[in-house]
């Protein structure tokens, strides 16, 4: 390392011999880069083959962000990706890119997306109905499902054509009547406490507001108060019901790829920047999924938080006006990955203009070579591999639930598995 001190030290110096080293081999960011969220589940632990959560802890993790080195978005900023290094100090990737990217990225690379890395891929384990959202034109999004429960599904698109005035004046009053309601529950209410006990009702279609008066007694200022909360209840699951069925509902299968871009037949003919459709993970029965997310970064506007509480930020304007509204099918957005006829074991889901993804599947008899291209991501969604230089030695070894970034120096590989293996590999649109 040159002088005295910490690996992580000689690299924020700029040691040659360290910051060589590590742009030979993959860097594997530590795959606990977990996220708290409300919806989240105990999948997101066991697939990253980390311990279960210990008795009394009642944190949900809803998110793992496995490559965040961008600093210019908000999440991949507070979330970043960091790498311990083999003396077991640590150090984060968007610093290390900051201030020696070149070295790991190329100068070509760099010249087209600066000093970062412009993807933000998250394994996310969604137990509980997400919001309506969308992301600024330009932002697709890619869903890999790992892993299901039995009848889970998501909605994503828009079913019929929609009316941005009288959708954005629904969505608003909602959000309006939703304020009315905690208003109406008075100033002891308990937020966290009311979504547990809102949540299965809403989620049941056709359970009545009459069901909830005892839950929600404790809160009521008097008896006089209930006739009128219960009618701002059936109101406002009336329009849960009526966003929720607006979408198309996509079953989620593991294994299966689900692809969120405007459909070309609708793009073309607007001549429509391709982005995210409308969609809302997740489903109101609570049946879990496991999935990798890949998407660039980028904000995430909300339009409808299925009367979720604490009530959160929601912009109805700018979510609506990110989205098309035209109507949609299920089938615009599932894909079947194509087999490469001249790269056995190596399938292709998406090319676009957003990013690339190629799905590897290396086995016992069966070894899948990956030429020399710019940095790039891979993702290990099972099984064990490791990867081979064009020189022999080992550049790493990653297992269900890693992530690696790939660096400029390492060339061309080979990757290698005992038994069978699912790898996604991501690139960006070529630096050229």
């Amino acid at each position: 390392m040159g002088d005295s001190g910490t690996l992580a030290d000689a690299l924020r110096r700029g040691d040659r011999a360290s910051l060589a080293a590590l742009g030979a081999a993959l860097i594997v960011p530590q795959r606990d880069n977990f996220v708290e969220r409300p919806w989240g589940g105990a999948a997101l632990q066991r697939h990253k083959r980390q311990a279960a959560a210990a008795a009394g802890d009642a944190r949900r993790f809803g998110e793992a962000f496995e490559i965040a080195a961008f600093d210019a978005d908000r999440e991949a900023a507070q979330y970043p990706s960091r790498l311990r290094l083999s003396d077991g100090s640590e150090i984060s990737l968007a610093e290390l890119l900051a201030e020696h990217g070149e070295e790991i990225l190329g100068r070509r690379f760099i010249e087209r997306y600066g000093r970062c890395f412009p993807l933000l891929p998250k394994t996310l384990n969604i137990r509980e109905l997400l919001s309506v959202q969308g992301h600024p034109p330009g932002h697709t999004e890619l869903y890999i499902i790992i892993d299901a429960e039995p009848g889970a599904t998501l909605r994503l698109g828009f079913r019929e054509d929609v009316d941005a005035a009288e959708m954005a004046a629904a969505l608003k009053h909602g959000l309006a009547r939703q304020r009315e309601l905690l208003a109406s529950l008075g100033a002891r209410l308990d937020t966290a406490l009311l979504h547990e006990r809102l949540g299965p009702w809403f989620a049941a279609r056709e359970a009545e507001p009459a069901a909830l008066e005892t839950a929600l007694a404790e809160w009521l200022p008097g008896p006089d108060d209930w006739p009128g909360v219960a009618a701002i209840l059936a109101e406002l699951k009336t329009l849960y019901w009526r966003v929720l069925d607006s979408l198309n509902t996509i079953p989620a299968i593991p294994g299966q790829v689900i692809h969120n871009a405007t459909p070309a037949r609708i793009a073309g003919p607007a001549r429509r920047v391709v982005g995210a459709e409308v969609h809302a993970l997740g489903n109101p029965e609570g049946r879990e999924i496991l999935a990798l997310e890949i998407r660039r970064p980028g904000p995430t506007f909300r339009a409808w938080d299925n009367v979720r509480f604490p009530v959160r930020d929601v912009d109805v304007d700018a979510a609506l006006a990110a989205l098309s509204l035209s109507s949609t099918t299920s089938e615009d957005f599932l894909v079947e990955p194509e087999a490469l006829a001249d790269r056995p074991g190596v399938y292709v889901s998406v090319d676009s203009e957003q990013f690339r993804v190629e799905h590897l599947r290396p086995g016992a008899d069966l070894e899948i070579d990956v030429p020399a291209e710019q940095p790039h991501s891979l993702h290990v969604l099972s099984g064990e591999i490791a990867l081979r230089a064009a020189d022999g030695r080992t550049i790493g070894r990653l297992g269900r639930g890693d992530s690696a970034l790939v660096p400029i120096g390492v060339g061309a590989y080979t990757v290698t598995a005992a038994s069978p293996a699912d790898v996604v590999k991501v690139n960006l649109p070529d630096a050229g």
